[in-house]
């Protein structure tokens, strides 16, 4: 007994060595390099650009495309579609490629104080329909799904809605708030503060990207405090260093939310509830949900903040679908997407059930689009509801 203790003390031991000597490599290797560096490492090509918008196609070598349906990804505002590339072992990009689905995405670019016109109705009207038609001629084919993250997630509903899209086939949303009476605090705050938050955006212009970001943090402030704490402590982990600067890339990269696109959300999607009671308009055009007959799977995080479950889960009785399934999965804001528990909760069952639905006819007259451009990577509980297509309802424990 003496022995065993003796030789586990000794494997304990030898562990701690090691982990010891992989805090100072890796720790050295964290000081000198450029966090940048980091995040969005994944190859691709530009198959379309105009003035700020451009719209990507993903490749990795080797790896080529098994299901009809291209995969549009659609970020949110505030945050660089990075986010979706977080890092080589926490890359939705990569995942997606690799299970055999053609990638894209649609980059809004960077607004700065030139854009502070552009409104909502832009990306509903403009931009999000350029980048469907340029996704569907460059991948030769009639339809497409689309996957967003939060805010990435309202724009794919809303332009399907508002532009009549029936080519959109499937929609994945990853918590993604549709009705913001069901918001928690942030409900709170706009019912007896939103009068003095549109005062303020009338006078600062753009929202700027930094405040954004500390608002974020504020929303973990013990984990602010004690998270080079943790880095210390798992800095042997080259994963959890990889992670934590691509997190904070994240976090510290927030960019400007244009004037006018903020006024008009926050007063007809955030105060009035436009999404949930279907007036919300875009020109002349309707954006009611329940002109969306789109396959739907909505992910909504345990312990998300940001966007609450009760307030993803009302696009179940918002939207006109038969086909929705709606999953309750481990996380919050951010770790509902791209967490640690994402790629098993989160994008493989996203991955299987866009597998499911991605069967289409080639369109007619393809003509694969020249890339404008390449880009190489850089060196240095409540049950799951479904319903189908034939009104069938499925639970399940996620």
């Amino acid at each position: 007994m003496f022995e065993n203790v003796l030789q586990r003390s000794e494997r304990v031991a030898r562990i701690e060595a090691h982990r010891a000597a992989l805090r100072f490599v890796n720790g050295i290797d964290w000081l000198v390099r450029d966090p940048k560096n980091v995040v969005g490492r994944t190859p691709y090509d530009l198959v379309y650009e105009r003035d700020k918008l451009q719209i990507r196609r993903y490749h990795l070598d080797g790896v080529e495309a098994r299901h009809d349906l291209p995969v549009l990804l659609v970020p949110p505002l505030m945050v660089k579609p990075f986010i979706f590339d977080l890092y080589p072992q926490r890359s939705l990009v990569s995942f997606l490629l690799r299970q055999g689905f053609a990638v894209y995405l649609v980059d809004f670019g960077e607004p700065d104080y030139t854009d502070s016109y552009v409104r909502i109705d832009d990306y509903v009207l403009d931009w999000m329909p350029a980048a469907a038609r340029i996704t569907k001629r460059d991948a030769g084919r009639s339809e497409l799904s689309m996957l967003g993250y939060c805010m990435g997630g309202i724009f794919a509903l809303m332009h399907t809605a508002a532009n009549r899209d029936h080519s959109v086939r499937n929609i994945v949303s990853i918590g993604a708030p549709i009705d913001t009476t069901k918001t928690g605090v942030f409900a709170w705050i706009v019912k007896y503060g939103g009068d003095q938050l549109e005062y303020i955006a009338k006078r600062i212009g753009n929202v700027p990207g930094g405040l954004s970001s500390t608002v974020f943090r504020m929303l973990t402030p013990v984990k602010n405090v004690t998270r080079y704490a943790d880095l210390l402590m798992n800095m042997w982990d080259k994963e959890y260093v990889n992670g934590f600067d691509a997190t904070n890339q994240w976090v510290s990269q927030f960019i400007e939310y244009p004037q006018a696109a903020f006024l008009q959300f926050f007063r007809e999607v955030v105060r009035q509830n436009k999404l949930v009671t279907g007036d919300l308009k875009f020109g002349r055009k309707s954006a009611n949900l329940r002109t969306v007959d789109a396959s739907l799977l909505a992910f909504a995080g345990r312990t998300d903040e940001v966007a609450p479950v009760p307030a993803v889960q009302a696009v179940m009785d918002a939207v006109g679908s038969h086909d929705k399934t709606f999953r309750l999965v481990p996380g919050g804001h951010m770790g509902v997407f791209a967490g640690s528990t994402a790629p098993q909760h989160v994008w493989t069952p996203a991955a299987r059930w866009l597998a499911t639905r991605s069967h289409a006819a080639p369109a007619k007259g393809h003509t694969p689009l020249a890339p404008t451009g390449r880009r190489q990577p850089r060196q240095k509980a409540r049950p799951d509801t479904t319903r189908t297509a034939h009104g069938h309802v499925a639970t399940s424990v996620a």
